[in-house]
């Protein structure tokens, strides 16, 4: 008799809060380690994710507030950045009437969408059941951020320097981070010949019964 793989709802769900948590939780640790404490004092008068003025007022005065720490030198920073538009600064120029709740309806749909993925995901492909609560986990982190902040905080600077001058990849955080692998995973899920492999596998298990 063949046993039926069941699955991993509780390692999933595991994995889902600690994404949520770390993700929070290092950017409180943003807010207080990285920046001075004239953010924390002043930071109403410079509202954030408004027009184009206000948001350049805002930049400079965060600027002028935090604090880079290296963690390699050459590649690796820690640094306070607050994102009003999507992963890569993409719907930058849009204005934040359109954009704070395209981005809030965008998040909210993903979350629901998710666990319905879970549900018509058979117990048999692993990777993509494993990838639905890396993304999951991510979405509710940066929405949080915008629930509350109308921004996403960004911290993790990776950078490479060319000449004299410093070649960025986009700031990001470990929600972004988390979306990634889980992506990664699904992409490893679709790879040609293994859901085949996977099938004669589970054909072979048959055979023995």
């Amino acid at each position: 008799m063949v046993t039926e793989k069941r699955k991993p709802l509780a390692i999933l769900i595991a994995i889902l809060i600690a994404v949520v948590v770390l993700d929070q939780g290092t950017k409180q640790l943003a807010q207080a380690k990285l920046l001075s404490e004239d953010f924390h004092e002043k930071t109403d008068d410079y509202p954030a994710c408004g027009g184009p003025d206000e948001d350049r007022r805002r930049e400079r005065f965060v600027s002028r507030c935090r604090q880079s720490v290296r963690v390699v030198d050459g590649f690796f920073d820690l640094r306070y950045v607050e994102n009003c538009a999507s992963a890569f600064g993409l719907m930058s120029k849009v204005p934040e009437s359109f954009r704070f709740p395209f981005f809030l309806v965008v998040s909210v749909l993903a979350v629901a969408f998710i666990p319905y993925l879970y549900r018509q995901t058979p117990a048999d492909q692993r990777m993509m059941l494993y990838a639905l609560p890396f993304v999951l986990g991510g979405a509710i982190g940066n929405l949080i951020d915008r629930l509350i902040f109308r921004y996403v905080i960004d911290f993790i600077r990776w950078y490479i320097t060319v000449g004299e001058r410093a070649r960025d990849w986009p700031t990001f955080n470990v929600a972004d981070a988390a979306i990634v692998v889980g992506i990664a995973l699904m992409i490893l899920q679709m790879i040609p010949g293994r859901n085949s492999k996977e099938g004669l596998e589970k054909a072979g298990s048959m055979h023995k019964v």
